[in-house]
C-alpha cells in the first residue's frame, strides 16, 4: 500500500467530538522481570517536566520497569527517530504526529497495539486517525487546532483595541499588529511571524482549496501561495512583526523564551495548546481568536488530533511499552497532569477530572474548539505529505522572500514545483 493511501487512511478521522461520556481505566500490570524503556517524545520545559512526573508514576506503579527518557525538540526529531529506525535503535515508545504515522507503517517501524490497551476508554471516534487498516497503531494524547493567540496586556500598554475575530480581515491583521509595534516600546511587535503548513493551509481552505486534494495532489494554487507569502512580506515590511534575522531567531527559540513566551508579542498564529505554556512563562492572561479571513463555508482551521503515543516494531517489550503509553494518557495518576498542554483529552474521565480546575486560558481553548466545530466548515482533506517535509520547504521559501533572495511570486512557483517534486517521489 502506498503513502498516500495509507496518509488518507490515517487522517480520515481527524474530526474528533469532544465528549465528557464514557471510562477509563489504567493499564494493566506485568510480571517481575527487570527491564528498561525508552521513551522518545518532543516538547517544551514543561511538557519535559510532566513527563519526568508521569514516568515517575509509572515506575512506581510497575517496580521491574525502569523507563529512560530522551525528550528533545522538535526541530531534528524526526531526522533523529529515521535514523534511530533504519539502524534499528529505534525507542521502545516515542511520540508521533498523525500526519507521520502512515509513513512510519509503512516502513514497518510501529507495533499494531490494538490489543494491549483499553480502547473502550477513548472518546467515540478519537482512536481513527491512529488505525490503518483496521490495526491500531497509535494513541491520540487529545484533539486540537491552531487560533491566534493574542495578549491584551501588549494591546492595552499600546492603546489598540482587540480586533472583532468575526469580521476581520488580513489586511486588518497587518494594520494592527503595525499599529503595536509602532506604539510599544523596543523590542514588542504586533505578531510573531506568520510562516508554517497551516497558516498556509487557513489561506488556502478561505479560497476554496485545501492543502491537498481529494486524490493526494497538492490543491494550493500559485495565486494563493504569492497572496500568503506576500501577506507574510507585508507584514515584515510594515514592522508588524519581528524582521527577518529575529524572526529566525525567535522560530528557533524554546517556547518559553520566544518572543511570545517573554510577553513581547501581541498576536500569534499558534497551535492552541501553546497557550497555558505562553501563559505561564509570560504570567499574563491570554485569549484565542480566530483567524481573520473567514467567510460563509470558507474556514481556514480545522480540528486536528494533536500528537499520538506509538510503540517500535523493534521493540523487545511492546507490551510493557504500550502500557506505558496507555498509562501516561489513560490512568487516574498520569493522565491529569497533561491538563491541556497535549490538546483537549481524547479520555472523557480524565477531560472530566480535569475540568473543574481549568484556568481562564484553558476555559478558552475548550470553547474555541466548540466554536470551531460549530463553524461547520469543509472537512480537511488528507495530507498526502507529512508536516515533516511540507514544513521545511515552506519555511525555506518564506525566508528568501523575507531575505529578499526572491519575490512572492517566485516562491509561489517554487512551492508549487517543489512540492510538486516530494509528491512524486513518494
Amino acid at each position: 500500500m502506498n503513502n498516500r493511501r495509507l496518509l488518507a487512511l490515517a487522517a480520515a478521522g481527524v474530526a474528533i467530538a469532544v465528549s465528557l461520556s464514557g471510562c477509563a481505566a489504567g493499564a494493566g500490570g506485568g510480571d517481575d522481570e527487570k527491564i528498561t524503556l525508552r521513551f522518545a517524545w518532543w516538547g517544551s520545559d514543561e511538557l519535559n517536566a510532566i513527563k519526568d512526573e508521569q514516568i515517575a508514576l509509572f515506575e512506581k506503579a510497575h517496580p521491574n520497569i525502569t523507563v529512560a527518557g530522551e525528550p528533545s525538540e522538535y526541530n531534528g526529531y524526526y531526522d533523529k527517530l529515521a535514523t534511530q529506525v533504519a539502524g534499528g535503535g529505534a525507542p521502545d515508545a516515542l511520540q508521533i504526529t498523525y500526519d507521520a504515522l502512515p509513513l512510519y507503517v509503512a516502513k514497518n517501524a510501529i507495533a499494531d497495539i490494538s490489543s494491549d490497551v483499553d480502547q473502550d476508554s477513548f472518546t467515540p471516534g478519537s482512536l481513527d486517525a491512529g488505525i490503518i487498516d483496521g490495526k491500531l497503531y497509535a494513541l491520540p494524547t487529545g484533539v486540537g487546532s491552531r487560533g491566534i493567540i493574542v495578549n491584551p496586556a501588549v494591546f492595552e500598554a499600546a492603546g489598540v483595541p482587540l480586533p472583532d475575530d468575526t469580521t476581520w480581515t488580513w489586511d486588518d491583521y497587518i494594520d494592527i499588529a503595525t499599529q503595536i509595534s509602532e506604539k510599544s516600546g523596543d523590542g514588542v511587535y504586533g505578531s510573531a511571524q506568520i510562516a508554517n503548513d497551516q497558516s498556509l493551509m487557513a489561506f488556502a481552505r478561505q479560497n476554496g482549496e485545501d492543502l491537498y486534494t481529494a486524490d493526494g495532489e497538492f490543491g494550493v494554487s500559485e495565486k494563493t501561495a504569492n497572496e500568503f507569502f506576500t501577506f507574510a512580506k507585508e507584514l515584515q515590511a510594515s514592522g508588524g512583526s519581528p524582521d527577518a534575522s529575529t524572526a529566525a531567531e525567535d522560530a528557533s527559540a524554546s517556547l518559553e523564551q520566544s518572543l511570545m513566551g517573554q510577553g513581547k508579542i501581541g498576536m500569534a498564529f499558534a497551535p492552541l495548546n501553546f497557550t497555558g505554556i505562553y501563559a505561564t512563562a509570560s504570567g499574563q492572561d491570554l485569549q484565542i481568536l480566530n483567524v481573520p479571513g473567514d467567510s460563509a463555508g470558507k474556514v481556514g482551521l480545522v480540528i486536528q488530533p494533536t500528537v499520538q503515543y506509538a510503540v517500535s516494531s523493534k521493540s523487545k517489550h511492546p507490551r510493557e511499552a504500550a502500557m506505558l503509553i496507555d498509562f501516561l494518557l489513560n490512568s487516574d495518576e498520569a493522565g491529569p497532569l497533561n491538563k491541556l498542554t497535549l490538546g483537549i483529552p481524547a479520555t472523557p474521565a480524565v477531560l472530566e477530572a480535569i475540568t473543574p480546575e481549568f484556568t481562564d486560558s484553558e476555559k478558552a481553548q475548550v470553547a474555541f474548539i466548540d466554536r470551531l466545530s460549530a463553524a461547520g466548515g469543509a472537512p480537511q482533506n488528507p495530507l498526502a505529505l507529512p508536516t515533516s517535509q511540507l514544513g521545511p520547504i515552506i519555511t525555506k521559501l518564506l525566508d528568501d522572500v523575507t531575505f529578499d533572495k526572491a519575490t512572492p511570486a517566485d516562491a509561489a512557483s517554487e512551492l508549487v514545483s517543489q512540492v510538486q517534486t516530494a509528491l512524486d517521489a513518494s
